[in-house]
Order: C-alpha cells, then sequence, then structure tokens
C-alpha cells in the first residue's frame, strides 16, 4: 500500500522494477568528503546502480557505476552483471571497483585441468575511476582468474594492506573444491585468500592464492548448517572500543543454513570475532565471546517460537526470509578497514515486501567483551521536525506521531520489576486503535527482544537474544534502551546497542500513527521506571498531539 512506504530510508527506482533482481549493497566508500554507495540493480541496469550522499541521510542519485560490458578476456565470452565487490584506493590514491562479472557463457581459456570448459570462470577484474565524483570508470583490469568445480558469486573482501606491506584479500567460496565437490558441502561455507606483493594493480601485482582461510558449517542456531557458499562477505578490524587495541578482526558474511533457506544468497548478515596472528595467517575465531565467536548484525529473519520455557536462540526458529542482508560498510576518508581504526558505518539491503530500501546508516564499534555494538548514525537527527518532541513515561502513556517517526527509551529499575514478575515491555507503534498496532518491546521469559506485528499482517513475530550467558545475565540487567526508527511499514530498533531487528509489517491505514507504553500498569510494571522520548521526522506531515 501507498501510505506504507518509506520517506527517508533510500529506495531508488531500479529497487522498484517489476521483475526481482538482486539488491546487494555491492560496495561502498568514503571519498573526499562524499559517501558512495553502489547497489546491485541487474535487471533495471545491468550493474550497479550509484547513490551519494554528504550526511549519510540524504542520499541522491549520481551517473555512472559498473556495467555489464562484452568481456574476451583470453578468449572468455561474458556479458553478465557485475557481481558484489568493493571499492578501494590503490596504491597512487585512484579509486577502482573490484568484483567478477557473475557468470560467462566461455570460460577464460588455458587454466589448469578441465577449467577452460566450465563456462562460469570469469576472472577476477578491477575498473578504475577518472573523476573524483566515480562517475567515469575505465576498462577492466584482470587482477587474477577464479575457477572452481561450480558457479559461485565468488564475492570478494574490500582488499587490505596488512602490516607487512603486501595486499590481501578475501574471496567467499565453499569448502568442498577439494573433497566431494558437489552440493549439500557438508565441510560448509569458507574464504580463500589471495596476496600480492606487487601492489594491487600494473604490470607489477602478482596476486595468487594463499589458501582457505576459514571455512565452517556452523551457524548461529545450534542446528544450523550453512552447506553452500559464503557470498557478500567483509572483513574490519580497527574498530572502536577493541580491548586488543584494534587487533580484534570481525568478519561479516550473509549466511545461509539457519535452518532456512539454503541456496546462496537466503541469508542474512552475521558476524564471527578473529584474530590473525600474523599477516596471511587462518582466521581463528574467539569461541569466548558472543554465541561461540558468531552472532548476527540483525534478527528480523528470525522468527519466535511460542513455547513456554524456551530461552534466547532456543526461542528462536529457522529463518524465513531475509530482510538486512548484503551488507557492506564506509564512513572515513581511511580506506584501510583492517588496520585502519576510522569510522566504520554499515549499510544493507532491507526487504521490504515486495520492493527493497537501503537500511539506515549504523555506526559499528566493540564493547569489552568483543560483541559487536550497533548505534544509528547521530545524524539521523536532522530528520526530527522542529517542535514535535514529546516525553512518554508511566504518567502520560500515549501520543499521536504519525507513520515517520524516531523513538528513544529507557527503562530501568529492571532487576526489582524482574523479582516482582516483569514478564514483558514494550512499545506500540503504528497504533490505529486498541486492536491493531505493532509491539516492539522486550521479552523477559525468552530473553529476546522483538518486533510483533501480528495484528499488522505478519505471521510471526520476530526476535533476537538480549544476552549471551542465559537467565542469570539478564536478571542483573537493570536498564534497557530502545532506538526505533518507524517509516511508513519498516521498522528499525536496537536494544542495549547490541541487538537489532528490523522488520517490515503493514498498518491498514494511513491514520496509523499512535504510539503507547506496554506493560508498565502490571502489578510488576509499575516498578519499572521509564522514559520515551519521540520525535516527528521529515516525510511526515503529522505532529505530535497528546491523547
Amino acid at each position: 500500500p501507498r501510505h506504507t512506504r518509506p520517506t527517508f530510508h533510500y529506495s531508488p527506482n531500479c529497487f522498484l522494477h517489476e521483475n526481482w533482481q538482486w539488491h546487494d549493497v555491492a560496495a561502498a566508500i568514503t571519498h573526499r568528503g562524499l559517501h558512495h554507495i553502489f547497489v546491485g540493480c541487474e535487471d533495471a541496469l545491468g550493474g550497479w546502480h550509484h547513490a551519494v550522499s554528504e550526511d549519510l541521510v540524504h542520499f541522491r542519485e549520481l551517473p555512472g557505476a559498473p556495467r555489464r560490458i562484452l568481456e574476451t578476456y583470453k578468449s572468455m565470452e561474458s556479458f553478465k552483471t557485475p557481481c558484489s565487490g568493493f571499492i578501494t584506493l590503490d596504491d597512487k590514491g585512484v579509486p577502482c571497483a573490484g568484483f567478477r562479472q557473475c557468470d560467462s557463457v566461455r570460460s577464460v581459456q588455458g587454466l589448469p585441468g578441465n577449467a577452460s570448459n566450465q563456462p562460469w570462470n570469469a576472472p577476477m577484474e578491477l575498473r578504475c575511476a577518472h573523476d573524483d565524483y566515480l562517475t567515469e570508470w575505465g576498462d577492466p583490469e584482470f587482477i587474477f582468474n577464479v575457477t572452481y568445480y561450480r558457479s559461485t558469486p565468488y564475492d570478494p573482501t574490500r582488499p587490505w594492506i596488512d602490516t607487512d606491506g603486501k595486499w590481501y584479500m578475501l574471496v567467499g567460496i565453499d569448502a568442498c573444491n577439494a573433497t566431494t565437490r558437489k552440493l549439500p558441502c557438508e565441510e560448509g561455507a569458507g574464504v580463500m585468500l589471495y596476496v600480492s606483493d606487487q601492489g594491487l594493480r600494473g604490470p607489477k601485482a602478482n596476486w595468487r592464492q594463499v589458501g582457505i582461510a576459514y571455512q565452517t558449517p556452523d551457524t548461529v542456531l545450534p542446528t544450523g548448517r550453512n552447506r553452500q557458499e559464503m557470498v557478500t562477505i567483509d572483513y574490519l578490524g580497527g574498530l572502536r572500543g577493541d580491548p586488543f587495541e584494534g587487533q580484534t578482526r570481525v568478519f561479516f558474511d550473509n549466511v545461509g543454513g539457519n535452518g532456512g533457506w539454503v541456496d546462496c544468497c537466503s541469508g542474512t548478515t552475521s558476524y564471527t570475532v578473529v584474530r590473525q596472528e600474523s599477516p596471511g595467517a587462518v582466521l581463528a575465531v574467539n569461541k569466548s565471546s558472543n554465541f561461540n565467536g558468531v552472532s548476527m548484525v540483525d534478527w528480523g529473519s528470525f522468527p519466535i517460537k511460542a513455547r513456554a520455557g524456551l530461552f534466547g536462540l532456543e526461542a528462536l526458529g529457522p529463518t524465513v526470509d531475509r530482510v538486512y542482508s548484503m551488507a557492506r560498510t564506509l564512513g572515513s576518508e581511511e580506506q584501510n578497514h583492517v588496520l585502519g581504526t576510522g569510522r566504520k558505518v554499515m549499510f544493507a539491503w532491507l526487504k521490504e515486501n515486495p520492493n527493497a530500501i537501503l537500511s539506515l546508516g549504523r555506526d559499528l564499534s566493540l564493547d569489552e567483551n568483543l560483541t559487536l555494538l550497533q548505534a544509528f548514525v547521530p545524524e539521523l537527527q536532522a530528520l526530527r521536525l522542529p517542535g514535535t518532541h514529546a516525553v512518554l513515561s508511566p504518567d502520560s502513556l500515549v501520543a499521536r506521531v504519525g507513520m515517520h517517526a524516531e523513538i528513544y527509551a529507557e527503562f530501568t529499575n529492571l532487576v526489582q520489576a524482574q523479582t516482582k514478575g516483569l514478564r514483558m515491555l514494550g512499545i506500540n507503534v503504528l497504533q490505529c486503535d486498541e486492536n491493531e498496532f505493532t509491539r516492539v518491546g522486550v521479552h523477559f521469559d525468552h530473553g529476546l527482544a522483538f518486533i510483533n506485528g501480528l495484528r499488522q499482517m505478519r505471521d510471526f513475530p520476530v526476535g533476537g537474544p538480549l544476552v549471551f550467558g542465559g537467565r542469570g545475565e539478564l536478571r542483573k540487567m537493570d536498564r534497557i534502551t530502545m532506538h526505533v526508527y518507524i517509516d511508513g511499514g519498516m521498522i528499525e530498533m536496537i536494544v542495549n546497542n547490541r541487538t537489532a531487528l528490523s522488520f517490515p509489517v503493514v498498518p491498514s491505514s494511513s491514520q496509523c500513527g499512535i504510539v503507547s507504553l506496554a506493560g508498565l500498569r502490571s502489578a510488576a510494571g509499575t516498578h519499572v521506571k521509564a522514559r520515551v522520548d519521540v520525535w516527528v521526522l521529515k516525510g511526515s506531515w503529522e505532529t505530535i498531539s497528546p491523547i
């Protein structure tokens, strides 16, 4: 419905194309004061769409982006759209996009064995920009061949220069090339490490395989198994807050296999906390962090099992859709995202049925336990309409904010409230009347943050764990914060800067704009101290009025 369309989430026309297509955040870079995001628009454009922002909030389209061309390098024949890739600066500071054209009808010739008879072996290439606005792109420069037993996206991370001065790059694969060479791959997903000690590009660049740097069939769910390749991967270090002074590294993967779909691109963005003991070494997982080293950036694809006694991960079912996926980072002029300590802001593709939008930007950091922390970029505060701020509390539970709003809630004295039997607290948003609303909040019995859109045309509520350590850890939690953005039918929420959920709902009317507090009128809820700040955001023509 038209009234559910977002107004401050970026959604270019190619996202609305009548045929389904992939909308990966294919590449992202901050360059000379501008934030550039390239997203896949295969059917509409035959390649990447180019969006630019000065403030990480307001995006506009720029012409010029890598698109499919007929490539005949070493007798191959490829006219497929560029797959997901990266943009970085070469050794001379020139912005270069890297990727593979997603497929070919004739492989590069001269490969070992019978690989040249496999039509999908298109090489990794660079196309470098001729201008600082990244609108004019040069001819392909092929940097290394990629051959595998089957056709996969072979998505690369952004390359980086490590402490030994060499360039490195990870490429997503599955782990069965040297074993069964078939699907499902019981060895799991993996990444291949490549190195060049003579620069990113040019006649001296000598990219070559180092070996598999990381492989696993495991996912965040104990029952999950990823038997496909890794896709739309990223690799970051130097995150703010790292107790190991930037040595911790975080690997991101659009993981499938969480009990739901199992094809290459079915998953949502996960993260794994790792260390590399030296340049070129394998990625060693820090299993003492998160859930054996693994967690999700966003939990909006995980339905809640409504059964008593289930807690945390046990209370979540297999993923049934993908909402927050195919993510990339930018934010700093410092282009080495592994050694550099500059700002790192993540954007992802949000599936907003039946189309797609770009997520809001999230600043990334680490806490002392190596949990990934997320915070909506403060630049979003520019969307607040003057004169619309209101405060909800136990004495003032309801306000009308419209369908485009920001909510920041703080709940305290929760240790006492839990001992008195507090089971749930939350906020009703997009409320039309007492019978129709979506509830966002926390459920103490299940240990989950949640978005429940059952009353607005969703088949299930979704949730994400509040803690890693079980019920005892939750009982000690005395304060919870919730930061929520509502944009038409899309909701993005971050709880305690660590548990994020994104989820689309379908309010029945443009008049569904009430916000109200829930769970505070029970006997246990009266012990909760609450303050909830709300603002109407630009794009909404309504103003807050008390009820």
